[in-house]
């Protein structure tokens, strides 16, 4: 039992020395890698940018591909409706009502019509 107490304090005392050794150690390298980035970064940022006016060309012209998408997406839509509404088997009933000067009902005709 007293070895065991001994030896977790030498732990104690110890692992502050050994990771301190181990940060300074790692840090050096992590520094050096970190400035390394930094300067290609750097030499990146002062390459020369050309833009050629030239090529920019009209609003239509550079977004023709979105228009075109956007219309054969309406068009898909519409048809899509137009099917579902047909495929329901819905009818229309039309009720005819003939009436005489008096008002009062002659006949009643209802029809019905697949849609």
């Amino acid at each position: 039992m007293v070895g065991l107490f001994i030896e977790g304090w030498l732990l104690l005392l110890l692992k502050p020395i050994c990771m301190q050794q181990l940060i300074t150690k790692h840090s050096a390298r992590i520094t050096g890698l970190l400035i390394f980035m930094l300067a290609g970064i750097a030499a990146r940022a002062q390459e020369k940018i050309e833009i050629d006016t030239e090529e920019v060309g009209s609003w239509f012209e550079r977004n023709w591909m979105w228009v075109a998408a956007g219309v054969l997406l309406l068009l898909l839509i519409v048809v899509l409706g137009r099917s579902r509404n047909s495929s329901k088997g819905e009818s229309r009933r039309t009720t005819t009502v003939i009436r005489d000067a008096q008002g009062n009902t002659k006949s009643v005709t209802t029809t019905e019509e697949n849609i």
